[in-house]
């Protein structure tokens, strides 16, 4: 019974024993599954990530290439617009310059006949001529006025809108700049049966550094535009000094009347080219619609910003304000009065010029007033003439001219006479002004056509100092 029970026993463990083994092994098969099972997952996740990077290199190797395409399109396509507007450019470059010459030449061409039906009818009128010819006279010397205006506004927007417009910076008094504006309109206000009034703030300085050519543009235009529509009225021209702080001062101007006015729906327009407030205004008061364009540009040219205030049938008021530096020397105010004519008897004049009835008028003018005028028609004469004999007073000369050009022909005087006033007479163009003209050696400067008094009064204040 004992070695049956054992045997029994042993059996069991047997069994047991091997029970254990087969779990180990299923366990040690679950185990390596797994194991399998997770290395398949981990490769399949490489797999799947190696695709994806694959795909993402793919996708922007296309984009970068797709991209190097759009680049070289977008490269030649900026070429081909750069050279197309390097010749729009050149294109417009060429059709400004050709504008400028056009320009130039109009001037030259319209302001000389201009000169001589303004000349002839300054010397007819001189003449005393019969009652009944003066009104045809005045007629003649208002539509040559007139003329003369059209062409100087027309020249003046068209050289603002070229830029080309140098700003000159000159030691000079204002008072004395308002002083001659005064001066020069008291016949015009008396034909409308206008009060002109200045006022000055005299707390403004003597010595300001400026472009008085362009502030007297400023103010004549303003002030003729005022003066044109106010009938039994007044304008008022004030300068008042509105800041000083060391060298710099602001001055504010006003221009006011209290003439027809401005209606509101015109007041924004107003400063445009050609503007007017309606036909009906252009065909009574006449004009090209320039004058207040040239001034607001001109304004904006020095710094300042023009404003306005207008009632219809009360008046109107432009102001504005202007910076100015001080400069380094007081300049007195000269008293504005006709030129000297003991200055201008028995003195000796050489002109200088091509054009036969420019040198018919001029040689009267001068003869007029007790002056001898000796006539050559080209710059090589004018510099032999001056070679040979030192007897001439002054000399006119005329910018353009056959062979070489006054201002060529000024130079070489200047290199064996540097006392001899010469003045340039000239139909300034857009590529010309003062400062150009005096850089050659010219002592001053005469527009064509010119006004008689002025034209007497520079040659005057030349031979007073020469």
């Amino acid at each position: 019974i004992n070695l049956l029970n054992n045997k029994k026993i042993g059996l069991e463990d047997f069994a047991s024993f091997k029970d254990s083994e087969k779990l180990k092994l299923i366990e040690q098969i679950d185990k390596e599954n797994k194991t399998q099972e997770k290395a398949n997952i981990f490769a399949k996740l490489i797999s799947i990530l190696a695709i994806a990077l694959i795909s993402i290199l793919s996708l922007l190797s296309l984009s970068l290439y797709k991209n190097n395409i759009l680049r070289t399109q977008s490269n030649t396509l900026l070429k081909e617009k750069n050279r197309e507007l390097e010749v729009a450019k050149e294109n417009a470059e060429k059709a400004s310059k050709a504008r400028a010459e056009f320009l130039s030449t109009v001037s030259h061409e319209l302001r000389t006949p201009l000169n001589a039906i303004n000349g002839i009818t300054h010397l007819l009128i001189e003449e005393k001529p019969k009652a009944s010819q003066i009104n045809y006279l005045n007629s003649l010397k208002f539509s040559g006025n007139y003329l003369l205006t059209f062409i100087n506004d027309i020249l003046e927007i068209n050289r603002i809108e070229s830029e080309n417009v140098p700003i000159e910076s000159i030691n000079c008094n204002l008072k004395e700049q308002l002083f001659k504006i005064q001066n020069s309109f008291k016949e015009i206000a008396q034909e409308n049966n206008n009060t002109f009034v200045l006022d000055i703030d005299d707390a403004i300085p003597d010595n300001l550094i400026c472009d008085p050519t362009k502030l007297s543009q400023i103010f004549i235009n303003l002030v003729n535009n005022s003066l044109k529509f106010t009938e039994n009225g007044f304008v008022n021209l004030s300068a008042k000094l509105e800041t000083i702080e060391d060298k710099n001062v602001q001055i504010h101007f006003k221009v006011a009347d209290n003439g027809i006015g401005i209606p509101d729906d015109k007041q924004l327009e107003i400063f445009d080219s050609f503007s007017q407030g309606s036909i009906e205004i252009n065909r009574k008061y006449g004009g090209t619609g320039l004058g207040l364009s040239i001034v607001k540009r001109l304004i904006e040219l020095l710094g300042g910003t023009i404003k306005l205030n207008s009632k219809v049938g009360l008046g109107t008021t432009f102001f504005f304000t202007l910076p100015f530096e001080i400069g380094e020397k007081s300049i007195l105010v000269k008293q504005v009065k006709l030129f000297d004519k003991e200055l201008v008897v028995n003195k000796k004049i050489l002109l200088v010029e091509d054009n036969k009835i420019n040198q018919m008028i001029t040689k009267k003018m001068l003869e007029n007033k007790g002056m001898s005028c000796h006539i050559v028609d080209n710059g090589e004469q004018s510099v032999e003439l001056m070679k040979e004999e030192h007897e001439f007073d002054l000399v006119l000369m005329d910018v353009h001219l056959p062979g070489i050009n006054g201002t060529i022909a000024t130079q070489q005087i200047r290199e064996f006479n540097q006392k001899t006033p010469i003045i340039a007479l000239t139909a300034i163009s857009l590529n010309e002004n003062r400062e150009m003209l005096l850089s050659y050696g010219m002592t001053d400067v005469i527009t064509k056509p010119f006004e008689p008094e002025n034209f007497y009064s520079i040659i005057a204040d030349n031979l007073k100092f020469s």
